[in-house]
């Protein structure tokens, strides 16, 4: 008995130990099943990213610390143009697939510190810290051309529409700048869809009455991102109106009607729009360019082209398309010759290249304007339309003339 007594303390410990590894194997498979349970409240099933509970949880910590640092901070939000359709004459299988594929190019080409998420059916977003409006708009744009490449040999018709919004212009909370967000696509979809819009104070008037002609709010957002785009590179927001200037001055000398005129002077303002999608370092480089940065180059026509690809901009979109063209058929990007270049595109080219050379730039300061008419001169018939440097120099000339008139 007095060795079963002694035995009782011992097996009182053995037995609480036993207990306690129970009770601490069943808290961590708890531990786990918690874990789990809230990884599958975060995560969107079916393709693997983010759901819109974590999505805006994310974005409210990253907008506060993106306001309190003064650091910019963008969300872009996609939506799956004609969705609906895909699964109605395909399946949703075949819908399921194509959003597996949209999520796998998001995580793709986001950089490690973005977040991608599915917040809705079709729709997607990216929260992208210490990033502005334009740095935002290339993702966008990246991902766009990457859902192309991915659906270009299969029967599934997959565009994306997106829209971009930056804090704190628009937006210092994360409600606002989603919405902001939203306002944006919503717009990409007003304009036919399959393209990245920047969200911008013009769209918000134009959404709020209702919604004007959507050429109307196409021409504010992308005169407003004309502007900026001339801030950036040039630190004033003067090179593409004077661009345009020059342009309707060229118009009017050679004859076309006001209506003509306005909308070339337009082209003008808006000749360097696809410049969105070139490189800061690129643009503002002092030295030659190698030939895999002139590849980036070449894509800035047709990216402003697309960027006015309604009916009712047309003309303005082929011009825009075909001004880094020569006579010679040395331009860029579809080696135009001759009278294949639209005469508009020949002036646009003139009114470019004599604004670049007599102003200062980052890189360089300005030829002044006698290097820079005989640049013209020398480039006549090659790099430039002869009759319509002709009409440019002697344009100059007479506007000259005017102010330097005595008044009587």
């Amino acid at each position: 008995m007095e060795q079963l007594g002694s035995l009782v303390p011992i097996l009182t410990s053995a037995c609480a130990l036993a207990l306690a590894v129970v009770v601490l194997r069943q808290r961590a498979r708890l531990g786990v099943f918690r874990s789990r349970i809230d990884g599958a409240n975060r995560t969107d099933p079916l393709t693997g990213l983010i759901n819109r509970r974590a999505f805006e949880e994310m974005l409210e910590l990253e907008v506060e610390r993106a306001v309190r640092a003064g650091r910019p901070m963008s969300v872009v939000v996609g939506d799956i143009d004609g969705f609906r359709a895909v699964n109605e004459r395909l399946g949703h299988e075949a819908g399921d697939a194509a959003l597996k594929s949209v999520a796998a190019n998001a995580l793709k080409w986001k950089r490690r510190i973005d977040q991608a998420a599915r917040i809705g059916g079709e729709e997607f977003a990216l929260l992208l810290p210490e990033t502005d409006e334009r740095g935002a708009f290339i993702v966008a744009e990246r991902l766009r051309r990457a859902t192309h490449r991915s659906f270009s040999d299969t029967d599934v018709g997959v565009n994306l529409s997106f829209g971009v919004a930056t804090a704190p212009e628009h937006g210092t909370d994360a409600v606002s700048l989603l919405a902001a967000a939203d306002r944006a696509t919503a717009a990409a979809k007003d304009l036919g869809g399959d393209r990245t819009v920047i969200y911008s104070d013009e769209i918000a008037r134009t959404l709020a009455q209702g919604g004007q002609a959507a050429g109307e709010l196409q021409l504010a957002t992308v005169l407003a991102l004309a502007e900026a785009l001339d801030i950036r590179d040039t630190g004033t927001g003067r090179h593409s109106q004077t661009v345009g200037r020059f342009a309707e001055m060229m118009a009017q000398a050679l004859g076309f009607d006001d209506e003509h005129v306005e909308r070339v002077r337009l082209a003008g303002v808006l000749h360097d729009i696809g410049k969105i999608g070139i490189s800061d370092s690129l643009l503002t480089k002092p030295g030659p360019l190698d030939a895999e940065e002139w590849k980036e180059m070449y894509t800035h026509p047709e990216i402003g082209a697309r960027l006015l690809s309604r009916p009712e901009f047309d003309d303005i979109r082929s011009w825009i398309l075909s001004h880094h063209e020569r006579p010679d058929g040395l331009g860029y990007p579809h080696a135009l010759a001759g009278d294949d270049i639209p005469v508009e595109a020949r002036i646009l080219a003139v009114a470019d290249a004599y604004e670049a050379m007599t102003a200062d730039r980052v890189y360089r300061p300005a030829l002044g304007e006698s290097s820079a008419r005989a640049e013209l001169t020398d480039g006549a018939g090659t790099q430039f339309d002869p009759r319509v440097v002709k009409t440019f120099l002697t344009a100059l000339d007479a506007g000259r003339a005017r102010r330097l008139r005595p008044v009587a």
